[in-house]
């Protein structure tokens, strides 16, 4: 099985796809100048792919298709534009839309990775301090002709077994830190991730903006297409992976089948917050909801982006505390009671 193009090799393949096209020449002539740029021996290979199946069929759609390396949503969206004779808008509002995708991907992964990073480092600190510092005051105490109690012993007991077991500890390090990075890299376990912290409080805000620059990413791209708002809905809706923005969508739909004008539905639903729903009304009588769309998925797209600066802001601090408490507590456990027998010897 072939492995489906990556959002960056989206974003380049439909961007030059655009400029070709909006420079008048065909889609044909356009994989030929594709083929002779600077690419990759895989690419190469699918890009001639496509090209010998348009040879055959003379539509990009089913080369695309046949190709077996684009997502649904991007050979569904060339297919309509082909249909309405709007590829080349189709194939630079996929761009952007891939783009945008890309943007959130990162975003999400700094807010994933960050502290998973962070509590390694802990981790490690943590180890040394048992492993290479305790033994160290323990030879101290013995010099003096005392023992470690209480805390310091306990930690010095922890310190000991890490050391005899290091070969195992080190084979279970190993295969956690596979598992780790290939679940942090992959991008269906970051989404279930990112959903089960979503439920908590400040991160419902982070949530409520990754789905939303989705939902109007999604609009925006398909109103660019050539669709009208009610397909432009339903696709969107199957991009959005976040519950609560899914039913308010749902609920924005079965307003319209009631009669409700996008607008009306738009703000009866909740979707977007005050200042975008007023946008939406004026874009929707001067028949620019499409540019709207776009400017609403760039601004939260921004707000997401900056709201996870913040969050990792706080975030840092906050995890080297913990850690300077950790250290402070094993320290004076070991340095408190040597300052006891200095005290008495002295």
């Amino acid at each position: 099985m072939k492995r489906k193009l990556n959002n960056e090799e989206l974003i380049t393949f439909c961007s030059q796809m655009a400029l070709i096209l909006k420079s008048g020449i065909s889609s044909l002539e356009g994989i030929y100048i594709m083929e002779d740029g600077d690419v990759s021996g895989d690419g190469r290979e699918i890009l001639k792919e496509i090209r010998e199946e348009i040879e055959m069929c003379g539509m990009l759609y089913p080369a695309m298709k046949k190709s077996g390396v684009f997502p649904e949503y991007a050979l569904h969206m060339t297919e309509i534009g082909e249909q309405t004779g709007r590829l080349d808008e189709t194939m630079e509002a996929l761009a952007a839309y891939y783009q945008r995708e890309e943007e959130i991907f990162e975003a999400v992964k700094s807010a994933v990775t960050y502290p998973v990073a962070m509590l390694g480092m802990m981790l490690v600190i943590i180890i040394v301090l048992f492993v290479k510092v305790m033994p160290v005051f323990e030879q101290v105490y013995l010099q003096l002709g005392q023992e470690m109690t209480g805390v310091a012993r306990n930690i010095l007991n922890i310190g000991n077994w890490m050391r005899q077991s290091a070969i195992i500890l080190s084979v279970i390090a190993v295969i956690v830190l596979m598992i780790v990075c290939s679940a942090v890299f992959s991008e269906k376990f970051r989404n279930k991730l990112f959903e089960k912290i979503s439920k908590i409080g400040f991160m419902k805000k982070l949530a409520w903006k990754r789905a939303r620059t989705r939902f109007a990413s999604g609009m925006a791209m398909s109103l660019k297409s050539g669709l009208d708002i009610d397909e432009s809905l339903t696709l969107a809706e199957k991009l959005v992976d976040y519950e609560p923005l899914r039913k308010q969508i749902a609920v924005c739909r079965e307003d319209m089948k009631n009669g409700e004008s996008f607008p009306k539905a738009l703000k009866e639903s909740h979707i977007f917050g005050g200042m975008q729903e007023r946008l939406m009304v004026i874009g929707y009588e001067t028949g620019a909801t499409d540019e709207v769309m776009e400017q609403s998925a760039d601004l939260y797209q921004k707000e997401l982006q900056d709201q996870i600066q913040k969050m990792i802001g706080i975030l840092e601090p906050t995890l080297v505390g913990i850690l300077c408490v950790i250290v402070g507590v094993i320290l004076l456990s070991v340095m408190l009671p040597l300052a006891g027998i200095m005290a008495g010897i002295g």
